[in-house]
C-alpha cells in the first residue's frame, strides 16, 4: 500500500522467496533485501517510482533460507481519482536460469580464447618446459581460474611431478595445494580419463583430495605423449559448480594440444595429426589470427574477376595503427604483439557477413568489401575507426588506446585493375596519415606519394638530388662558421623543389637513406674543394635520417670515403674533421644503443654530432647524457615566440645555460629578423641559422 506494507502476494511469490503469506502480510519488502545493493540503488529506485510512475530493473533478492537469488523487477504505482498514490504493484521473474546462463557463456567465451592462445603457444613454444608454464598462466588469465598446474609422470610411471603452475595473485612458488594437485594427477593419469571435483563435493569429502580448500572446484585432464598417458593438466575455480559439459570439452581440448606439442617436440612430423592445423596456420596469420596476406591477394583476385565480369564494384579499405611504433618502444613488443590482437579482434567483429580482413604486414590490415561501392566503403570504414578509437585496450596492466588512419579504394571507380586499386588505396592511407591519423580518406586525383616517389627516383638516378647550404653565424659577432646542406629535387625542366615537398613521401617509400647518401657526398666534395682553393675553413652540418644511422655498412663505406678525401687534403683525425651529422630524437628512438654503436667508428675519427630540433620531443635530456652530442639545435618553434612569450625566453635561456655547462655549443633554428637574433644572444645562445643571415643556396 501507500505506507509501504504488503497488503497482497500471489502463490508464486510464496514459491520464489520460500515466505507464506501470512508471514509478509503487513510488512515492508525489505524483509527481501540480500544486502548486495547499496543505500543510493534503493534511494534510485524509489525516486523513480515516485517521478514517473513506474521502475524496472535487475534486482538481488533473499529468499527465506537466506539464499540470494536474482529477479527481474518490475514496479507500478496505482493513483485515485485525486491523483494520490494508492498503491504499489510489483511483478517479479526469478532470472536465476538467465544469468547462470550468462555465467556460463561467460565461461565458454573465456575458455575459447584460452584455447586460441594455447593453439598460438603451441606454434611457437620450443621445448615442454616453456609449453607447460606458458599454458598455466594462459589458462589462468583467459579462463580466470584459481590455479593451474601440470604434473607429469616421467622416471617412476606411479608417482606425478609438478612440472610447472601458476596462480592468479602470480605467485609462481609451489601452491598450498600441492597434495590436492598431486593426487587429482594421480587419479586421472591412472584412470586415463578426466577426473573433476566440484566445490559442494569437495565439502562433502567424497573423493580422496585431503586437505581441499571449501569453495574450490578442481579439474585434472590427462593428455599422452608418444601414444601413453603422460601427465595431466590440474585447474582450480573459486566458483561452486564450475565444470559443466563444454567447459569439460574445452579443457580437454587444451590437454590434447599439450599432447600435439609434446608429439611434435618428440618427432619430426605427425603428418596427419597436425595435418588440419598446418591448413590453419597457412591461411591465418599466427599472431593476429586474421587472414594471411595471401589469401587476401587471392581472395581480390576471385572478386576483381567476377567484378570485371559482372560489372560489380567492391572497396579496399588499408588500415594502418597510429603511432604503433611508439607502442612497441614503450611498453616492448611482447606487449605490441598483444594490442596487435586486440585490434584485430576488434576488426573481426566489426566486418559484415561476407566482408574479409587480413593482416597486410606489420601493424597494417587490409579489408576486402564484396559488392560495395565508395559511398558505403566510406561508411564502413569510418564505423571501424570509431570502434577502433573508442575501444580501450588493457594489457599487462596498461589501458592503451590506439587509433588508426584509413584509406579507401572502389572498383572500378578508382581502378581498372588490383594494382591500381592498391595504388590509390596506400595513397589514400598516406594522405590520411599526413593530416594528422586516426581519420578515414578515400583515393583522389592529386599526386600520389609513389608518383611523387617516382621523382625521387629519377633524380637520385640522374644526379639532380643536391645539396643547397645555408649559412650559420656566430650571433656576437656575425661570421659565419658553419653551413648545413638541405636536400633539394631538381626536376628536368629546373624546378626545384624544397625538402617539404617530397621527404615525408621518402620516408615513407624508404628512400631517406639514399638522399642522405648523394647529400653527404656532395658536402664531401664541396669540402674538398674549399680547402683547395684555400677557403677559410668552417664546419658542415648533414642531415642523418633513421635509416641511415641502423645501417652499419653505410656509414662504414662514409668512414672510408672521408678518410680517401683526408688523405688528398690533409684532412684527418689529427687535425679535425670539418663534418657535423645532425640526429633528431625521432632517428633515436628505434635502438639509441645501436645508433651510438654505429657511429663509433665515426666520431673516434673526428666527425661530430648535432641534436637537432631539440625542445620538440620528450626525452632530449637522455640523449645528452648518452651522446657525446657537441652541438645543440634549438627547436625553430620555440626561437619564433621568443620576442613575444617570456615564458619561451626563459626556456631557451635554459637550454644556453644547460649548454654551455656541457661543453655543448648552441645553436638557434628559423632566425626571421635582427630583433630575435639579438633577444638569443642576450640569451647566452652561441651560433644562430635562418632566413635572416640567408637562404639555403646551390652549390
Amino acid at each position: 500500500n501507500a505506507a509501504n506494507r504488503i497488503v497482497a502476494v500471489n502463490a508464486a511469490f510464496e514459491r520464489l522467496t520460500g515466505y507464506t503469506t501470512s508471514e509478509v502480510m503487513g510488512r515492508s519488502p525489505n524483509l527481501l533485501q540480500s544486502g548486495r545493493h547499496d543505500k543510493a540503488f534503493y534511494l534510485s529506485l524509489w525516486h523513480s517510482v515516485l517521478a514517473t510512475g513506474h521502475w524496472q530493473g535487475e534486482i538481488w533478492d533473499r529468499r527465506k533460507n537466506g539464499e540470494i537469488f536474482p529477479q527481474w523487477l518490475t514496479i507500478s504505482v496505482v493513483r485515485d481519482d485525486s491523483g494520490a498514490i494508492t498503491h504499489h504493484v510489483a511483478i517479479c521473474h526469478d532470472i536465476t536460469e538467465r544469468k547462470e546462463s550468462e555465467e556460463r557463456l561467460r565461461h565458454v567465451t573465456d575458455f575459447y580464447s584460452a584455447l586460441c592462445q594455447v593453439d598460438h603457444l603451441v606454434a611457437c613454444r620450443t621445448n615442454p618446459r616453456a609449453l607447460f608454464e606458458g599454458i598455466c598462466r594462459t589458462t589462468v588469465e583467459y579462463g580466470h581460474l584459481r590455479y593451474a598446474s601440470i604434473a607429469v609422470v616421467e622416471s617412476s610411471p606411479d608417482i606425478p611431478r609438478i612440472v610447472a603452475t601458476f596462480s592468479e595473485t602470480q605467485d609462481n612458488a609451489v601452491l598450498p595445494l600441492e597434495k590436492m594437485v598431486l593426487a587429482l594427477a594421480q587419479d586421472a593419469i591412472k584412470a586415463g580419463e578426466t577426473v573433476v571435483q566440484q566445490a559442494e563435493e569437495a565439502q562433502a569429502g567424497l573423493v580422496r583430495l585431503a586437505g581441499a580448500q571449501a569453495g574450490l572446484s578442481a579439474g585434472a585432464f590427462p593428455f599422452k605423449r608418444g601414444g601413453h598417458v603422460y601427465g595431466a593438466l590440474c585447474v582450480f575455480s573459486g566458483e561452486a559448480s564450475f565444470f559443466d559439459n563444454d567447459l569439460r570439452h574445452l579443457l580437454q581440448r587444451i590437454a590434447e594440444d599439450i599432447s600435439f606439442a609434446l608429439d611434435s617436440f618428440d618427432q619430426e612430423t605427425l603428418r596427419q595429426a597436425a595435418e588440419s592445423r598446418a591448413h590453419y596456420l597457412a591461411q591465418h596469420d599466427i599472431l593476429t589470427g586474421l587472414y594471411r596476406r595471401n589469401m587476401i591477394e587471392e581472395a581480390m583476385a576471385r572478386h576483381h574477376a567476377q567484378g570485371s565480369q559482372e560489372n560489380a564494384a567492391y572497396s579496399l579499405g588499408l588500415i594502418d595503427l597510429d603511432h604503433f611504433k611508439i607502442v612497441n618502444d614503450t611498453y616492448g613488443h611482447a606487449i605490441g604483439d598483444k594490442v596487435l590482437i586486440q585490434a584485430a579482434k576488434i576488426l573481426r567483429e566489426a566486418m559484415r557477413l561476407g566482408d574479409l580482413v587480413g593482416r597486410w604486414g606489420g601493424e597494417e590490415f587490409l579489408c576486402l568489401l564484396p559488392d560495395t561501392g565508395p559511398d558505403p566503403a566510406l561508411y564502413s570504414m569510418e564505423r571501424i575507426r570509431e570502434q577502433l578509437a573508442r575501444a580501450t585496450i588493457v594489457v599487462g596492466g596498461h589501458e592503451l588506446h590506439v587509433t588508426a588512419s584509413i584509406g579507401v579504394a572502389s572498383f572500378p571507380v578508382d581502378g581498372k585493375t588490383i594494382a591500381e586499386l592498391m595504388t590509390m588505396v596506400d595513397a589514400a592511407l598516406y594522405q590520411a596519415k599526413q593530416e594528422g591519423g586516426d581519420r578515414v580518406r578515400r583515393a583522389d586525383s592529386s599526386p600520389s606519394i609513389f608518383f611523387i616517389g617516382g621523382q625521387i627516383e629519377e633524380a637520385l638516378g640522374h644526379g639532380r638530388m643536391v645539396a643547397a647550404a645555408q649559412p650559420i653565424v656566430s650571433l656576437k659577432d656575425g661570421v659565419v662558421v658553419a653551413d648545413e646542406s638541405l636536400a633539394r629535387l631538381t626536376l628536368p625542366e629546373g624546378t626545384v623543389l624544397e625538402a617539404g615537398q617530397f621527404i615525408e613521401a621518402a620516408a615513407h617509400l624508404g628512400q631517406l637513406q639514399r638522399i642522405d647518401q648523394a647529400i653527404i657526398a656532395q658536402v664531401m666534395h664541396r669540402c674538398v674543394e674549399r680547402v683547395k682553393a684555400h677557403d677559410a675553413p668552417i664546419l658542415h652540418f648533414v642531415n642523418a635520417s633513421a635509416g641511415l644511422l641502423a645501417h652499419a655498412q653505410t656509414l662504414a663505406t662514409l668512414l672510408q670515403d672521408a678518410r680517401d678525401r683526408g688523405r688528398d687534403t690533409g684532412l684527418t683525425r689529427d687535425c679535425g674533421t670539418p663534418f657535423v651529422i645532425e640526429i633528431t630524437e625521432r632517428a633515436m628512438l628505434r635502438d639509441r644503443k645501436a645508433v651510438k654503436r654505429h657511429l663509433e667508428p665515426l666520431l673516434e675519427y673526428g666527425f661530430r654530432v648535432a641534436l637537432d630540433d631539440f625542445g620538440s620531443g620528450y626525452s632530449s635530456f637522455l640523449y645528452l647524457a648518452d651522446f657525446p652530442v657537441s652541438f645543440l639545435k634549438v627547436e625553430k618553434e620555440l626561437v619564433a615566440r621568443i620576442t613575444s612569450e617570456k615564458r619561451m625566453a626563459a626556456i631557451i635561456g635554459d637550454i644556453a645555460r644547460l649548454g654551455h655547462d656541457l661543453g655543448i655549443t648552441t645553436i638557434a633554428e628559423g632566425i626571421e629578423d635582427a630583433e630575435t637574433a639579438e633577444a638569443l644572444l642576450a640569451l647566452g645562445i652561441d651560433w644562430g641559422q635562418g632566413f635572416h643571415f640567408g637562404a639555403p643556396v646551390l652549390a
